[in-house]
């Protein structure tokens, strides 16, 4: 007979300033809830079946390898680490994504995301992703759908290589945690070199072209980012003599990870090779003027729903004042007929009385006792004619 499970065992819920982990073999595949969650850092070293982490603002969140989905919803200004065959963030704002994920990563209703490769180490990760079922080698982490794209603006973007850094969980008794096993683009300092590919294939099919997607400018930019590390790595790691080998050698093993900086949270990219992330600096000026563009376009929506709002306040007051009056006419109008109603049932029990009067005033003791039907008739018909007058 299976243990019953203890359901705070699988959440972390409302909480505050805190540090939260969950073991190595603690989940074992099932699912888990994030809610609620404020200024926490918090680490799932274990292959889960499918995670949701909802209304957190101001958190960092590790995770490991999830056979299914990970979704993000209602978040606002969180840095996470996910690992997952699906990818979705919705209702979100300022997000921070490291992502390997198996198809393309989704977005609806969400501002100020960005991306970046898988970044998260901890004992036993690469024994986790098999369990999981997912290729590290399969990475589509840059290949956003947009659902509800922003023709103003660009609603995601490509993190910064300089903002890049690799986490690391180690736990006492525990093996040192192994090296990232997804494969790291060697424009964030890995040693991939699979070329980045911007935005979905599936949402370009369906007509949502990048310049779309993203703004022309931005798409312009991270092609060019794309475009010049391929040409990087066919010139320049081909060298013509021994001293050029040596020379970029010196500079490619800045970009090799080992143990050490496995295990440290500093950026991992050499900022004098500041030369690959031109295109990255373009790109933030041009967030800076398309932010601006936005704050214009904001301001004017705000102006408009003002508006709005000032119409549908008059609108109210309206209805209130004639359903007040409506009231206070079916009120009067209930008043009187209340009024012509009781007179009519006055009037009828006078008549009915009336009648009553009539019977017991003929003497019936005329006749010797018997009632006399002449004198009766004449009664009545002498009371019919009075309330014909």
């Amino acid at each position: 007979m299976k243990a019953k499970l203890n359901r705070e065992d699988y959440q972390f819920r409302k909480k505050t300033g805190q540090e939260l982990i969950k073991y190595p073999g603690q989940l074992n595949g099932l699912d888990f809830v994030v809610s609620n969650c404020e200024d926490c850092t918090i680490y799932i070293c274990d292959h889960a079946a499918q995670i949701f982490v909802d209304l957190s603002k101001n958190c960092k969140i590790f995770i490991g390898p999830v056979e299914g989905s990970i979704f993000v919803r209602k978040c606002e200004n969180i840095e996470i680490s996910v690992a997952s065959s699906q990818f979705r963030v919705s209702n979100s704002n300022n997000i921070q994504c490291f992502v390997y994920t198996s198809s393309d990563p989704a977005l609806e209703k969400s501002t100020g995301i960005s991306f970046a490769p898988y970044n998260f180490t901890y004992p036993g990760i690469t024994e986790d992703f098999g369990k999981a079922k997912l290729d590290p080698a399969n990475n589509k982490w840059s290949q956003v759908f947009d659902f509800t794209p922003n023709a103003e603006a660009s609603n995601w973007t490509l993190l910064h290589p300089s903002q890049f850094h690799l986490v690391s969980k180690s736990f006492e008794g525990l093996e040192e945690p192994e090296q990232c096993p997804v494969p790291i683009p060697t424009t964030y300092g890995g040693t991939c070199t699979k070329k980045i590919i911007l935005g979905s294939a599936d949402q370009k099919a369906n007509g949502l072209e990048f310049d779309f997607l993203m703004g022309k400018d931005n798409v312009k930019n991270q092609q060019q980012l794309s475009d010049e590390n391929q040409v990087y790595l066919e010139t320049q790691l081909k060298p013509s003599n021994q001293k050029q080998v040596e020379q970029i050698q010196g500079n490619y093993e800045e970009f090799v990870f080992d143990q050490e900086s496995v295990k440290s949270t500093e950026p991992q990219v050499n900022l004098q090779s500041q030369t690959t992330f031109n295109a990255f600096d373009e790109l933030m000026a041009v967030d800076t003027q398309s932010n601006k563009q936005r704050e214009v376009f904001q301001s004017q929506q705000m102006l408009k729903d003002d508006a709005e709002r000032k119409l549908k306040e008059q609108k109210r007051k309206q209805g209130q004042e004639y359903l007040k009056k409506f009231m206070s006419d079916f009120t009067e109008l209930a008043n009187q007929r209340k009024i012509q109603n009781r007179a009519i049932v006055r009037e009828k029990v006078q008549n009915k009385e009336g009648w009553k009067t009539v019977m017991t005033n003929i003497d019936v003791k005329d006749n010797g006792g018997e009632k006399d039907v002449s004198k009766m008739a004449q009664a009545i018909k002498n009371k019919f004619m009075d309330v014909l007058k």
